[in-house]
């Protein structure tokens, strides 16, 4: 492994590599981009090939997982699956996306179709409370443009403040509160770790999101930003889809059943 970075202090901090260097990111992909061109000349056809069956496999994994969705369409209590499908359908190709919701994360990804590399940010994990702010701050980076929030109800407890931001500067954002009520994502990290205690006997404390349920459209509202529940599938998009067209902040949270 290789590694170029801007900031001196990440070089071998989180994996060790055969070199690690300093400078600027642009200029130096602008650099190694002839010479990188120049040795695979000569597998354009294999790339391609590659290139080809990946996109067959894409689309042929995005088949099933619509076909999933449509058959769950009408289950009483949303599934997550379904609500990636409807969320990813009311944004569209155009609209950026900051995506903190481990329940539908892996699902949108593969709903979603653009060319527009800016559309969708997210992170690898080892933090919560990310994303609100995060959708703020690239509001004001596209000039004030659309921004669609995809965020858990447990990682949205870490910083609710965000909503205020949002309603003060008058941000086009769409919070997106997929609400199941726990810290799944911290559940099913417990139950890939077989020493947890709390996973052997099936016993979270403290990760249930309950007695009393987080009234997320309330607590919206306390700070300015008009919100609405949905709790059938066929809500979703046309709520996510109003929600950008207004172009003030606004939240919709999503209630699902636990993954």
């Amino acid at each position: 492994m290789f590694q170029l970075s801007a900031d001196v202090r990440d070089l071998g901090r989180t994996y060790s590599t055969a070199l690690s260097m300093v400078g600027d990111i642009r200029a130096s992909l602008r650099a190694l981009q002839p010479l990188l061109e120049a040795r695979i000349a000569d597998r354009a056809e294999t790339y391609a090939a590659l290139r080809a069956r990946a996109v067959t496999t894409y689309e042929e994994r995005r088949a099933r997982l619509s076909a999933a969705a449509d058959a769950a369409f009408a289950d009483p209590v949303i599934q997550p699956l379904v609500a990636a499908r409807e969320i990813a359908r009311a944004v569209g190709a155009d609209t950026a996306i900051v995506d903190e919701a481990p329940a539908t994360l892996g699902h949108l990804r593969t709903f979603l179709h653009s060319a527009w590399t800016r559309q969708y940010s997210s992170i690898r994990g080892g933090v919560l409370g990310w994303g609100m702010p995060a959708a703020v701050g690239f509001s004001l980076g596209l000039d004030r443009a659309p921004v669609v929030n995809v965020v858990g109800d447990g990682a949205a407890m870490y910083s609710p403040q965000a909503l205020w931001s949002a309603a003060h500067e008058r941000l086009p954002v769409t919070f997106v509160v997929i609400n199941n009520a726990e810290y799944n994502i911290l559940k099913r990290f417990m139950r890939g770790q077989a020493h947890y205690a709390s996973a052997r006997a099936n016993r979270y404390i403290a990760m249930d999101l309950v007695d009393p349920r987080i009234d997320f459209p309330a607590l919206a509202a306390s700070m300015g930003v008009p919100a609405r529940r949905v709790n059938r599938a066929a809500d979703i998009a046309p709520a996510v889809e109003a929600g950008i067209r207004s172009g003030v902040p606004n939240l919709v949270e999503i209630v699902v059943s636990p993954t």
